[in-house]
Parts: structure tokens; sequence; C-alpha cells
């Protein structure tokens, strides 16, 4: 009864592979230890974008960088037409790995053509619609110790064709969304795959340029230095407790927020709720009554007589607390002088520190706002971790051991954008 059962599946899984045009097959000729993303960041949006190569022209598509997306996905009827793309049929073994919805696979002529359905999300707009699971050429640089390797291709990488309203609200030029989540169609997983890569990757976001590595600890070591790479402390990755987000969501456990060492008094309901990590959330959002508390006694720090005496000034939009900068001093790596602000993670020795730098946002002439902002009542995490917040920070997303590793460069006296100087050849 099962091999009967899985006759439509096999028989069309025949037909599909060879369906596939044996030209556009290409195999490394040597080893992929590392592989890189160039980042940059659109100020008029605040998102972060990157360029993809694909199609047997290796056509480069722009695309908006999202930390908790399941797959790459495109609005496939603009620029050039790939003759490599393939559809995905939806009873082909391809289409059930991809997790989409609905999928069903009976025995007939008309299921060997249908296109595997999978969910595709904007995740700034929070729209979804039904995409069709196609593969295609993929090229990514790789790189050999600091220096660049040859392209990398990768022959047959799923992803998803979007219609074009899913552009909505993304960067000018972007063409769709690269997800880096945790699916088994995410860029880091198939990666993985092709080229036998440990299950990581690091991002390194910077306001102006950045970068996202794949691969083994040499290419780490080699870019950022071996001691940048053992200062990372190190928190396990969490499901939301109370099921917010999506299993593709990065998230971790912040069990207390402290402002200069002193902890913030939520009563008993604590944060809760899981800390999502996020690089389409501009700013750091916090659940409404953790801003509150959150925003009170980051103001009584900073208008403190002995120790800071900041002056509040109106509020400008979105942010909700304020400043005159005119007196404030600043250091040239860790920016203004302001209360610091700690996420105490799974015990009081591991946290990650917000300076100045990361906590501060210049707004308009002398003045600079505090930038996190209220997350509304019904936020889908109690806290989510915003792109101004994450910059110039390593991160490493360790999907084999189910951690991520942080550490802020600006205390190293380094930012992201001096890393990604170093690729500049790429």
């Amino acid at each position: 009864m099962a091999c009967i059962q899985l006759l439509p599946l096999l028989f069309c899984s025949f037909l599909y592979i060879f369906n596939l045009n044996p030209s556009s097959a290409q195999i490394s000729s040597s080893p992929v230890r590392s592989l890189v993303l160039p980042v940059t960041k659109d100020p008029a949006t605040l998102q972060y974008l990157t360029t993809i190569y694909h199609g047997t022209s290796q056509e480069p598509i722009r695309v908006v960088i999202d930390l908790g997306c399941p797959s790459l996905w495109l609005y496939c009827s603009s620029g050039r037409l790939s003759s490599s793309r393939r559809l995905v049929p939806s009873c082909s073994i391809q289409c059930p790995a991809a997790r989409p919805s609905n999928v069903s696979c009976a025995f007939s002529a008309a299921k060997f053509t249908t296109a595997c359905g999978l969910s595709t999300v904007n995740s700034i707009t929070r729209s979804a619609t039904r995409g069709e699971l196609v593969e295609d050429i993929l090229a990514v640089q790789s790189v050999d110790g600091s220096n660049p390797g040859p392209v990398a291709t990768v022959d047959h990488f799923l992803f998803s064709c979007a219609p074009q309203f899913l552009l909505n609200r993304l960067a000018k030029g972007a063409r769709g969304m690269l997800g880096l989540g945790k699916s088994r169609v995410a860029l880091p997983a198939q990666l993985a795959s092709k080229f036998g890569l440990q299950r990581k990757f690091a991002a390194c976001l910077s306001s102006s340029e950045g970068l996202v590595l794949f691969g083994h600890e040499p290419g780490y070591d080699s870019i950022f230095g071996a001691e940048t790479s053992r200062s990372l402390m190190y928190t396990p990755l969490v499901t939301s407790p109370d099921g917010s987000g999506s299993s593709q969501d990065y998230s971790i456990n912040v069990r207390s927020i402290k402002i200069n060492g002193k902890r913030l008094s939520l009563g008993q309901k604590g944060i809760g709720g899981g800390t999502q990590i996020s690089t389409t959330v501009p700013y750091t959002t916090l659940e409404s009554s953790i801003y509150r508390t959150f925003i009170e006694a980051y103001k009584e720090a900073a208008t403190d007589n002995y120790f800071m005496n900041l002056t509040v000034v109106a509020p400008v939009a979105p942010f909700g607390l304020c400043f005159s900068s005119k007196e404030i001093p600043s250091s040239a790596w860790l920016g203004p002088m302001v209360p610091s602000i700690d996420l105490v993670l799974q015990s009081e020795m591991v946290r990650w520190r917000v300076h100045g730098r990361n906590a501060m946002v210049p707004v308009i002439d002398e003045v600079m706002c505090l930038g996190f902002l209220d997350g509304g009542f019904n936020s889908r995490a109690s806290i989510v971790i915003g792109g101004f917040q994450l910059e110039d920070n390593l991160l490493e997303f360790n999907l084999g051991s189910s951690m991520v590793g942080f550490s802020s460069l600006l205390t190293r006296q380094t930012s992201c954008s001096d890393y990604r100087a170093k690729m500049n050849s790429l």
C-alpha cells in the first residue's frame, strides 16, 4: 500500500528530473569554505539590501534581507527571463521539503504540471499570498581566506515567485526578499547542503556597508580576526513561550533589562513572550507596558542631576523620548555618553549592552532621540531587537547548536564597515 502511495511522487519526480536543462549544471572545481554577501543600508526605508545573481546570465537582483523569512521570494515577471528557471510541480519531492501550504499529490496528469504553492510573506507590510515554488541557478561570491575566491553556483536553488503587489514598501529597485530563516529552503540551509558548510552564518550590519558570511571558522577569522571571533558571547535560540512569531524567527530569552545597572521593575509578568531579532524592524520595539516602564526609567537616569543631567525636549515622531544634544559629550566609537542599556540573558554574566551609538538617533539639529519604540499591546513579541541596535555588532547564528553569538565591535574600536572594506575587491 505504501508503494502505491509513493508511485505518483516518484513518477512525477522522474518526469521533473529529466525535464532539466543539462547545460545549466555547473560543478565547483575546488571546495568552497566560505561565502559572502555584501550588504548596504537604504537610507530612505532603513532596510538592508544585498545583490544576488541568478539564472544562466547571472542577472544581478537587489533583495531586502529578512532574517526570519523562510525562503527567497522574487517578483519574477520583471527583468530578463531566465532560460534555466523551472517550476517545481506540486507532487515533486522538493514540494513537501519546502513546507508549502495546501500540498497534495493525486495520481493524475494535471498534478504533474501544477506548480507547488508556497506561502510567501512581505514581513514589512505583513502581507501574505501564494507564491509558486521554482528553481534556478544562484551565484554567490566565495571567500578564500581574506581574498575573493571563485564565484560559486547552486544549480537548483529553490525559491518562490510572487506577485508584484508583494513588493509594496520595499526599497527602490528591490525585487524581493532574501530569507535567512531556519527552513530547508532558506539561503543558509541550501548553501550548507550544496557546499557541505557548517549550518551557521555571521551577520555584520552597518549604517552604510556590511556583510553576511556563510561557512567555516577560517573564513570568520580571516575577515573578522581570531580575537574578535573569540570575543563572542553565546545565548540559546528559543521558541517564543507564548507562540508569538513564526518558527523561522530567531528569538532569545531576555530575563531582565537594566539601565545604568539598575534593573527595571516589570511586575509579576516580567518580560515574557520571547525576544525576536529582526532585520526588517528599523528600531527596537517593546510591548506597551514594558515600554512605559523603560521610558520612565531611562528618563530618570538621563536627567539625574549628579550623573547625566540631560535636557528633555519635545519628542520627534516616531520616537517617544528625545534630548538636546548640545552639551552631551561623545566617544569616537561608543557614541553619546548616555545611560547604558543591558539586556540580561541566561545569567547576570551574559548581557547584551546597548551603547550610546546604538541607543541614540540623531533626528534634527541638536536633538537626538532614544531609538526604542512602543510596539503596542498586541505586539508579535515582548521585545523585537531592530536593525539600528544590531549595527556594528558581530552576530553569529549557529543552526547546528541552536545558539546565537554576539559581540559589540565598537568596544574594539572597529565597525562592520571596516570589515566590509576588506571585501571591496569582491
